[in-house]
């Protein structure tokens, strides 16, 4: 309550005069004075509230996906929460019909819109098929011969991806057809300044890409042993690495916090199948995000998400490297799957 400044006037005055007067008439006068003073505040009613429960799917029949981002906007306010390790969510909503908004990443690739109403003290519960996320974006992928990362794509969480060669990024125009691509290990090496330029422009204009081990030649420029390589769109003092190493399991240390919400865990293993894997030897940290990190290496994955070669609009898509690469031969491990899936859902 607020009490008028006229109010503590008046009983200041009166204090003054209340020598000759019973402590009782004292208090009594005081709480009628302060009745009749009460303003009553303007006070917006609590809304009427209600909850949305479900599961988040892939298009795979039974598989879940984790942390993705389940939210709905009602009166300029967001009301949100993400899926956890199994996929479950549950959201407190306004009482009324809305839009319950369900993706992975900014949405650009994977986002669902259910119509849903929600009743007050009540639970909506949204089917497995509303739940399930659709692919809103198109994606492409550069064959190589130590990755597939496309048999993730397709098989592992049901979505569509195209085919295209390394020639192909001599067009930004057929480029922008996808919002990501993803380059295999093993991919074609360009020798063309044509294709680094599209590929630093499609990322400025908001496209995505993976590239996973070998392929990083694809940001930095053709493989020389060292730390000075011709082309790329990358500087060499943003990232250098190196073909060397061993077959070897390495402990990783998970840096991210969206990926360890993903993860549901802040460490997993990372198999090396072959030697000559492309270890990083040094990186700009004010540049790259450590996505994982481990001992003894400056890092085993990055993102770059606010990449711009100098004509940015502030619309930048993600560029993510793993030093490591998805085998055909399908040696990768449970925690590499469950990262490669995290770079196609967020990518």
């Amino acid at each position: 309550m607020n009490y008028s400044h006229e109010l503590f006037s008046c009983v200041a005055k009166f204090l003054n005069k209340t020598t000759l007067m019973s402590k009782n008439a004292f208090y009594l006068l005081l709480s009628i004075l302060l009745i009749t003073s009460c303003k009553k505040e303007e006070t917006t009613p609590d809304l009427a509230m209600g909850t949305v429960e479900g599961t988040v799917y892939a298009n795979v029949p039974g598989k879940t996906i984790s942390g993705a981002s389940v939210y709905v906007i009602y009166q300029n306010i967001t009301y949100q929460t993400q899926s956890n390790t199994v996929g479950f969510f549950s959201l407190s909503l306004p009482v009324g019909h809305h839009q319950l908004h369900i993706q992975t990443g900014d949405g650009k690739l994977f986002q669902s819109i259910i119509d849903i109403d929600i009743t007050e003290a009540q639970t909506t519960q949204i089917t497995s098929l509303q739940s399930k996320l659709t692919q809103s974006g198109e994606i492409a992928f550069i064959p190589g011969a130590y990755d597939a990362i496309q048999n993730i794509i397709t098989n592992s969480l049901g979505y569509s991806v195209t085919p295209i060669t390394n020639t192909s990024l001599t067009s930004l125009d057929f480029m922008q057809n996808f919002d990501a691509i993803f380059i295999n290990c093993g991919a074609p090496e360009l020798t063309d300044s044509v294709s680094y330029a599209n590929l630093a422009q499609y990322v400025t204009d908001g496209g995505s890409i993976y590239v996973s081990d070998w392929s990083v030649s694809y940001l930095t420029g053709i493989h020389t042993g060292g730390c000075t390589r011709p082309l790329g769109f990358i500087d060499d003092s943003k990232l250098c690495s190196s073909k060397s190493g061993s077959t070897v399991t390495l402990p990783g240390t998970i840096v991210a916090s969206d990926f360890q919400t993903f993860m549901g865990t802040n460490t997993m293993n990372i198999y090396y199948d072959l030697n000559e894997w492309e270890i990083i030897q040094n990186f700009d940290n004010t540049y790259w995000e450590v996505v994982v990190s481990t001992n003894g290496l400056p890092a085993l994955m990055l993102r770059k998400s606010d990449f711009s070669n100098g004509t940015s609009t502030g619309n930048s898509g993600n560029i993510y490297f793993t030093t490591f690469h998805n085998d055909p031969n399908n040696s990768i491990n449970q925690d590499m799957q469950h990262m490669l899936e995290f770079v196609i859902l967020n990518l």
